[in-house]
């Protein structure tokens, strides 16, 4: 294949099915002195290729030879992604020039040959450090400890990772070492660290939480899950003022969670005063005793127990009132359930074995109350209420419902009295997989879509009670011949031994009872009537709705943004103009630019 350059070219696209060899000239790239982005795939030359220091994105991914060189003197180059690299010689480290002094984001994905990271104490404005699935990657090297600009840096699946320095950076907001088999050292922290906001070190081989994590005083996410050798953590982890969010799940050797022992001399009067999540998920706990004192995680809202070893939950756990989520399924030593929290929203509790006394969880006064308080009173958005629980017994206040649809019908009137609808089913799953629960709803026969619930019964009767807000959506009475609209509910694929349910609504006027029972048009039975006080309900919503928020982390909650062809292209040529006329431009602005396919490319520039 032979390339002809036309130095007028402002960005190239081309990504090859498999490895072709090109004739190329080592300067040809250096006469496209408007270039800013270079994305090469599956490309071989056959010299050495020399690059203009104009551009901005090099996207080279199983090219030979692995890394190109650049003109003579400083590059303006901001994103270096490399993927599938294979360096002549096979070197064992990658070694930076003095010209990459605007380099912000290096990616190496696949690169076989990178044994230890690159040195980067020659590229000083480095933002973050991606590195994936390099097999035979050992060592990080010393000059991320101390670099001065590093915000970010990631490195999953390196089978052979063993060694990352001291922490000292003072800029580094993220470290993520994922799948990495054989990373068993936690790394050291000689002092505080005011940047560092999430540490992950999922699926490693981490044995124990060093007494130093207390110097991570701005940590607010810790995710440890699928640490199979982890077996404790230290009593300091309650020093971490910030920490909102820690993962344990999968660490089959944690049997135990330090107790939260407050003193006087420390200073503070409660344990992790910020932490919201708590996921111990597979663990092998035997207890949760932290929990008793409520001075610890004051502020808890989801605790995830599922397939532990607990044989109780402490008492004083009703008394949490911004837990919303609790779930304890597969607990096969848990045989009672307290009294649940009063705005639990999701109580999941299947088990191989029946609970005793449990009556009191879904009684109609505390579920129908916990539902109300979700109502939308203010007009947010409302979450739905939930409890899983074993056995084969629908609460008594629950109208049985034969066969496998009930239909009634509703006047505008009492439609705006329904506050929710409490829905239950006995469940029975056969083997190990899951029973989907499905729940299709209709108004005058037309659909209005479905509400599903995934159950692992195991062999066993679990009662489902579900509690709904509006389940039914807006109704357009005005749209619809007659006074009364015809609404519905239909189960499918369902393993569903028996079901029910009740409309909860506001208390009904004579008339309108009156013109329920002389027109036929429901069973009364079906509604069940709660006064309401306005002011104590709004008190709860208000309540709910503050606890249950969760601060977003704006670079978590991106999302793919959908434009059309014309739009991308316009995109592309205002950041294209931008980089040209030297403005500074975000890293990540360049790196979305590489993510676009070579088909929108193709459009983009040969218009």
């Amino acid at each position: 294949m032979y390339i002809q350059m036309d130095c007028a070219v402002k960005a190239i696209v081309l990504e090859l099915p498999k490895r072709t060899e090109i004739c190329i000239g080592p300067d040809a790239f250096t006469k496209l002195r408007k270039l800013k982005l270079l994305i090469l795939s599956n490309v071989s030359f056959q010299g050495p290729v020399c690059l203009p220091n104009q551009l901005r994105y090099l996207g080279w991914a199983g090219c030979i030879p692995w890394i190109p060189e650049f003109s003579s003197g400083p590059n303006k180059l901001v994103v270096l992604d490399i993927s599938g690299g294979r360096m002549l010689g096979e070197p064992k480290q990658f070694e930076f020039s003095q010209g990459f002094q605007n380099l912000k984001y290096i990616s190496f994905y696949e690169c076989g040959s990178l044994v230890c990271t690159p040195d980067l104490s020659r590229t000083p404005n480095l933002m973050e450090l991606e590195i994936q699935s390099c097999d035979n990657l050992e060592v990080v090297h010393e000059s991320i400890a101390n670099h001065d600009k590093l915000q970010v840096v990631d490195i999953n699946d390196c089978p052979k990772l063993h060694y990352f320095p001291i922490l000292h950076s003072k800029t580094l907001q993220a470290l993520r070492i994922e799948e990495c088999e054989y990373f068993e050292r936690f790394p050291d922290i000689p002092h505080e660290l005011e940047g560092l906001k999430e540490l992950c070190f999922r699926y490693t081989a981490i044995e124990e939480v060093p007494t130093s994590i207390e110097y991570l005083v701005s940590l607010r996410r810790m995710r440890l899950g699928g640490c199979y050798r982890l077996i404790s953590l230290s009593s300091s982890i309650y020093k971490l003022q910030n920490l909102e969010e820690l993962e344990l799940n999968e660490c089959k050797k944690l049997t135990t969670f330090p107790k939260y022992d407050y003193s006087a001399d420390s200073g503070m009067k409660t344990g992790l005063p910020k932490l919201r999540k708590l996921n111990f998920r597979y663990c092998s706990l035997f207890e949760v005793e932290f929990l008793e004192n409520l001075l610890c995680v004051p502020l808890l809202e989801s605790l995830e127990l599922h397939g532990n070893e607990i044989t109780s939950l402490p008492m004083s756990i009703h008394k949490r009132d911004h837990l919303s989520t609790l779930i304890v399924s597969w607990c096969d030593g848990l045989r009672e359930i307290p009294k649940l929290p009063p705005y639990v929203i999701l109580f999941d509790a299947q088990n191989h074995h029946p609970l005793k006394n449990t009556d009191h969880l879904t009684s109609l006064d505390d579920f129908v109350r916990r539902g109300l308080a979700m109502a939308d009173i203010s007009s947010q958005e409302r979450p739905e209420c939930s409890i899983i629980i074993p056995g084969c017994r629908m609460p008594e206040w629950i109208l049985p419902v034969e066969g496998d649809s009930i239909s009634f019908m509703v006047s505008e009137d009492l439609y705006h009295k329904f506050l929710g609808l409490s829905l239950c089913m006995v469940v029975h799953g056969y083997g190990e997989g899951p029973n989907l629960l499905k729940i299709k709803k209709h108004v005058n026969g037309q659909s209005r879509g479905s509400q599903r619930q995934g159950l692992l019964s195991n062999g066993m009767d679990h009662v489902w009670l579900h509690n709904s807000i509006d389940l039914w959506g807006e109704v357009d009475f005005g749209q619809i011949e007659g006074r009364y609209v015809q609404f519905s509910l239909t189960t499918q694929h369902l393993r569903v031994k028996k079901w029910g349910l009740r409309i909860i609504c506001k208390q009904l006027n004579d008339d309108l009872r009156i013109e329920i029972l002389d027109n036929q048009i429901m069973d009364l039975a079906l509604l069940s009537e709660v006064v309401l006080e306005s002011t104590d309900l709004e008190a709860e919503s208000s309540h709910i709705h503050e606890v249950s928020s969760i601060e977003i982390d704006p670079q978590e909650d991106l999302q793919d943004c959908q434009m059309s062809t014309e739009e991308y292209r316009q995109t592309v040529l205002h950041e294209l103009s931008s980089l040209e006329a030297c403005e500074p431009r975000p890293w990540e602005l360049l790196n979305r630019l590489a993510e676009m396919s070579m088909a929108v490319f193709a459009r983009c520039f040969c218009c």
